[in-house]
């Protein structure tokens, strides 16, 4: 099996009792993992570099935590250690029934801070997620393209969950696609179409962005007020298209709330959706040399 770069020895063990001693993951190998878990899995399989150096990945990648008798999930809630009660994971191992709590990155410390202090003799393992990240609140416009929810001005005077859209579980919802994605052909092969099935694309824009690139080929969508970006609208039907659009996309980036331009029926109309905006640090940015779809703000 093919390992992200900074999984260390006893995810890779977990790894294994998932999914049999080291043979190929595919959903015929586990099948008494849940298909949430099978997915999440999954989703970390990718090459690890020639030269066997670890990289460091993007500060936006989840975690799958193995839960170690005597902890819980309640008690890692209770303990202060996570803010609210984790998303839980099961599946079967050899050994039995495994459970993991599903972690963001800036818990991980945390947690092993607490560990070390509480319960000594437990070793943690921690299997990074490969998947875009989608926290959208329900309380606030966070996470918004170009837009600071954390400056005084733009904070809430008000909660109602109408004003905060899309909500995290909203389906159908508008995404806007700005690179590969932006090609039915791609949608098709992701979602597993049949061969009758269109995906329809509508010419789109969207405003406070700029595309960049990172390893010199992908692009990468960064707030930029002031600009805007030419691409593409889709409608995204269900939560089983939008995790494959997730897992293709990766933990370099994450989804954020965008208002849409689209072209629909000869008509300018503007939708709210989402996006996916890179995820990564600014030292992995290629220089800064302009794009050629991007366009002083304002939907000309």
């Amino acid at each position: 099996m093919e390992y992200p770069d900074d999984l260390d020895l006893e995810g890779m063990n977990a790894l294994d009792e998932l999914t049999g001693d080291g043979a190929p993951f595919d959903h015929t190998a586990a099948p008494k993992l849940s298909s949430e878990l099978e997915d999440l899995i999954r989703a970390t399989k990718y090459h690890t570099p020639a030269n066997g150096t670890p990289k460091r990945k993007s500060s936006k990648m989840d975690y799958l935590f193995k839960i170690s008798h005597p902890i819980t999930p309640t008690i890692l809630a209770s303990a202060a250690i996570l803010p609210t009660q984790p998303k839980i994971h099961q599946g079967q191992g050899e050994n039995g029934d495994v459970l993991f709590c599903q972690v963001h990155d800036i818990d991980v410390p945390t947690i092993k801070e607490w560990l070390a202090t509480t319960y000594p003799t437990i070793s943690p393992t921690f299997i990074p997620i490969n998947i875009a990240r989608k926290t959208l609140s329900p309380f606030s416009a966070y996470p918004t393209l170009g837009y600071d929810t954390t400056l005084p001005q733009h904070r809430p005077q008000t909660i109602r969950p109408s004003d905060y859209q899309p909500a995290q579980n909203q389906y159908p919802v508008w995404y806007f696609f700005y690179g590969t994605l932006a090609n039915p052909s791609q949608l098709a092969h992701l979602f597993n179409s049949p061969p009758d099935q269109n995906h329809t694309l509508l010419p789109a824009m969207i405003h406070s962005g700029k595309i960049r690139t990172w390893a010199g080929k992908y692009k990468a969508l960064v707030d930029n007020p002031g600009t805007c970006v030419e691409g593409c609208a889709y409608q995204v039907m269900s939560q089983e298209q939008e995790d494959a659009l997730r897992v293709y996309e990766t933990a370099k980036y994450e989804v954020v709330r965008v208002e849409i331009m689209c072209r629909m029926d000869f008509r300018a109309r503007f939708v709210r959706g989402l996006t996916f905006r890179f995820a990564g640090e600014e030292g992995e940015l290629d220089e800064d040399e302009g794009e050629s779809d991007e366009k002083s703000d304002g939907y000309e």
